[in-house]
């Protein structure tokens, strides 16, 4: 793997003309990502074909590692390392740190999931860790810490090069956990992160720059897009792809790599040591086999009994947005049979990884929703049952809650799965007077705004999913909520006139797509303060809208 790796960064020195053994070095970036504390391998559903095959494995992680480090290598990884395995939850996210020590790591970033404990234990991790856990130093002053634990970014000197980390904190932090778990803490957007860390950087003559963070390849790109002098922009991994981003003219290359050990990303990074900057980057992912050999230490950290088959399941669920849905919505049914719900109503992250079609382990079941969320049952007129579907993350872009026991109403075509800004409420099954038993997440219940937050139920939704399996021994998929147009026999959004971003107020606004009332706001207060719009692409501007959104809004807009 080290010769392929060595001969193909031989070919790119000498496409770019250029003498490798003169005034050049190359620095190697090794990055993993949603490490989640899979200590086994796990079934690959980013590549395609039937059976799936297993990547991963600890073992095959640290071997790779080893062999494709060279002297001049920084080792870091994007987040989401601790929880969700029934061994990184049993060890409170301080398992993945023991590893991440035994090989090295030179910095890693905290994801969503790394909060799942609380802060208190979060800072236990980062005394455990032998290397720097980059976040806003925010973090410790709700700790009371005297001595600064946490920092954004780190430089470090390799070959005689000075390199620069940018750590970001995952903007999903506020919507996945319970604000009693980070109570006090605020988390601004990527883009604006780098901004404010960025010149910190280069007042220390950083003369390369990397952004490592737990975000979406998109956020990476509106980065690399609106920021001129990044390097390398590392994004999270994804269970059903692999992917990353050729660098447009002037841009920083975007990547992002597998999940759960299963693949490790490999950037290489051209340097001229006279002109003291970065020719090239080029990057690749590697697919981890998983060892042929045990590691008796590695082996030693693993749980018994989980490896029994608890249940059957006649389809796949893989773990893209769809298969997140229809496995939702199986776990949805299982609470409500479980606590009798009139609705259960589940943000869509709490279904982490996929399930293969046919026997299933308590292991994969456990992987498969192993947050262990607190859940509560509220008592709800049908006039409030809609704020339990819209609420403020419709600003923030989050995927839309999966909803058991109740249709749902909806603006414009009902063909596709809505988006969470085209909900207008719910079709309830069983119409009936007084109110409904609606069971849902603590975290997501603070979503909503609903004042009263009824009682915690005993058993949380893991203990309840892997209860129902067992008890049934087999995954039926659920049906998915029937789509009903909010104006009758309406098939398809009616044309509308575009909409003039400079003179309209913010109910105008919010009706284009992925635009809520707080981004409303700062467009008006945008136009208030610069001027008018001179172009529809000025937009962009606006905190919260990059080229994502505005492909979504831009056809639908003018700037008359």
């Amino acid at each position: 793997m080290l010769i392929i790796l060595t001969m193909l960064g031989l070919c790119l020195f000498l496409f770019l003309g250029v003498n490798p053994r003169a005034d050049f070095q190359v620095i190697r970036v090794i990055w993993t990502s949603d490490l989640h504390s899979q200590v086994n391998p796990t079934p690959d559903f980013a590549a395609p074909g039937l059976p799936r095959r297993e990547l991963g494995g600890w073992e095959g992680l640290s071997t790779l590692i080893k062999e494709i480090r060279t002297p001049a290598t920084l080792l870091v990884d994007a987040g989401d390392f601790g929880f969700g395995s029934p061994e990184g939850d049993s060890a409170h996210g301080r398992l993945a740190i023991w590893l991440m020590n035994r090989l090295g790591y030179d910095a890693a970033v905290l994801g969503a999931r790394d909060f799942t404990a609380g802060l208190a234990n979060l800072e236990i991790c980062a005394r455990y860790a032998d290397f720097p856990l980059l976040f806003d130093p925010m973090l410790d002053v709700l700790l009371n810490r005297r001595v600064p634990l946490f920092r954004p970014y780190l430089i470090k000197e390799v070959a005689g090069i000075k390199v620069g980390i940018i750590g970001l904190a995952d903007p999903d932090i506020p919507l996945v956990n319970r604000r009693t778990d980070i109570s006090g803490l605020v988390v601004d957007e990527p883009l604006l992160q780098v901004r404010r860390f960025l010149p910190a950087l280069r007042s220390e003559s950083a003369e390369v720059i990397i952004v490592l963070g737990h975000i979406t390849v998109a956020q990476a790109r509106e980065i690399a897009e609106s920021v001129p002098g990044l390097d390398l922009i590392i994004a999270a991994g994804a269970a059903d792809r692999v992917e990353s981003q050729l660098p447009r003219k002037g841009t920083a290359l975007v990547v992002a790599g597998g999940v759960y050990g299963q693949r490790v990303g490999v950037a290489d990074i051209l340097f001229h040591k006279k002109e003291r900057r970065v020719y090239a980057v080029e990057a690749q992912v590697l697919n981890v086999i998983p060892a042929q050999k045990p590691d008796s230490v590695i082996r030693g950290r693993v749980l018994d009994g989980l490896d029994s088959v608890v249940a059957f399941s006649d389809e796949e669920f893989v773990p893209d947005s769809a298969g997140r849905v229809r496995l939702g919505l199986v776990v949805a049914e299982a609470v409500s049979k479980k606590v009798d719900a009139d609705i259960v109503v589940l943000p869509s992250g709490v279904i982490e990884a996929g399930l293969t079609r046919g026997k299933l382990t308590y292991r994969q079941l456990y992987n498969a929703v192993p947050y262990r969320e607190r859940l509560r049952v509220v008592a709800l007129p049908e006039t409030l049952l809609d704020r339990c579907w819209v609420t403020d993350v419709v600003d923030s872009g989050f995927p839309a809650p999966v909803v058991g026991g109740a249709d749902l109403f909806v603006t414009g075509d009902t063909l596709r799965w809505p988006r969470l800004y085209e909900v207008a409420g719910f079709r309830l099954r069983d119409r009936r007077k007084g109110v409904y038993r609606l069971v849902t997440t603590e975290s997501w219940l603070e979503q909503t705004g609903v004042e009263d937050r009824g009682r915690v139920l005993p058993e949380d939704l893991t203990g309840i999913w892997l209860g129902m399996c067992e008890k049934y021994g087999q995954i039926e998929t659920v049906p998915g909520p029937r789509l009903y147009p909010a104006t009758p026999g309406m098939k398809r959004s009616e044309p509308r006139a575009l909409i003039n971003i400079n003179t309209a107020p913010i109910d105008v606004l919010c009706q284009l797509p992925g635009i809520g009332p707080k981004t409303a706001e700062r467009i008006i207060e945008y136009r208030q303060t610069r001027g008018r719009f001179r172009t529809v692409e000025e937009i962009m501007n606006v905190r919260g809208i990059g080229p994502k959104k505005f492909e979504q809004i831009k056809n639908l807009i003018t700037v008359r």
